[in-house]
């Protein structure tokens, strides 16, 4: 399954600052392995492909109609409810999880921030920093 089908705009608002003296993007200290981001990638697609696959619901409504097809029609319309009701589950937990990519997004680049060595800042580009550094708190724990 496509990962892009489900990003939304929830998961493109993490943004970086230009705080680095001679950089547009932020550079931390301890510079983090790109393997960790295409694990993390990987895994997503993974979950995606388990719990938010379309053709899964196909496969399904084939089978309950074929389990159900001389089933009253009542025994037909409460299966139908049933099934709505956990598509209607799935959709939300689809949501989450769209909100928790967001929000581990947002916590990893917040960390990368954290680790940013500013010992060769200029004073003004220290107090850019930190207001970044606010900023990005307070989206993150609200304070």
């Amino acid at each position: 399954m496509s990962q892009e089908a489900y990003s939304g705009p929830a998961e493109s608002g993490v943004t970086s600052a230009s705080v680095a003296p001679s950089s547009s993007s932020i550079s931390p200290s301890s510079p983090t392995s790109s393997d960790d981001y295409s694990f993390d990638d990987a895994f997503e697609a993974m979950v995606d492909e388990i719990f938010f696959d379309p053709v899964e619901d196909e496969i399904e409504d084939r089978i309950v109609a074929q389990l159900f097809r001389g089933a009253s029609p009542e025994v037909r319309r409460q299966v139908a409810a049933q099934q709505e009701a956990l598509r209607a589950r799935k959709e939300v937990l689809r949501r989450q999880v769209v909100e928790s990519r967001a929000q581990t997004r947002r916590i990893r680049e917040y960390t990368r921030l954290l680790r940013t060595d500013v010992s060769g800042y200029t004073a003004a580009q220290v107090e850019q920093y930190e207001r970044e550094l606010s900023r990005r708190s307070k989206e993150i724990f609200g304070k």
